[in-house]
């Protein structure tokens, strides 16, 4: 062998495997990748929940506005759920007019809060509709 073929042979071999420096950039570049992942994760999981306590709040708003449509009368009622939602129901005439005042039905708007505790914050969520139901006179609404 030839002191040229010995001296490339020997740098060939000192070349062979990664520096101390690539090793610690390449577990610095995979510890940062693994920070967003995580995070990312994390920010998911909070979202979904939050998704879920959206959806209960939007079917239990749902279901009281469906109880409240038989008989229409002006009333508000509260109430609260094993769950944690709590709820308030009103039912107020839609903009009476004095034209309007013969008419035996008239337009209720009937709304429906409901709230929930979600960490340290308050949500709530609103669904409102028009109804038309017989009218009452306050003297009515009063009595019962």
């Amino acid at each position: 062998m030839t002191p040229v073929a010995a001296m490339t042979r020997s740098a060939d071999a000192d070349e062979a495997g990664f520096t101390l420096v690539e090793v610690i950039v390449a577990l610095g570049m995979l510890s940062l990748g693994l920070t967003i992942v995580m995070s990312l994760l994390s920010t998911g999981l909070a979202r979904t929940g939050m998704a879920e306590r959206l959806a209960g709040a939007v079917s239990l708003a749902q279901s009281v506005l469906a109880q409240a449509v038989s008989p229409l009368r002006i009333e508000t009622r509260e109430g609260t759920e094993p769950s944690g939602y709590r709820w308030q129901l009103a039912i107020q005439p839609y903009r009476a007019g004095p034209a309007e005042q013969a008419r035996p039905i008239e337009l209720y708007q009937v709304s429906v809060v409901v709230g929930w505790r979600e960490g340290q914050d308050t949500r709530s969520y609103v669904l409102s509709t028009l109804r038309l139901g017989p009218r009452v006179t306050p003297s009515q609404s009063a009595s019962r």
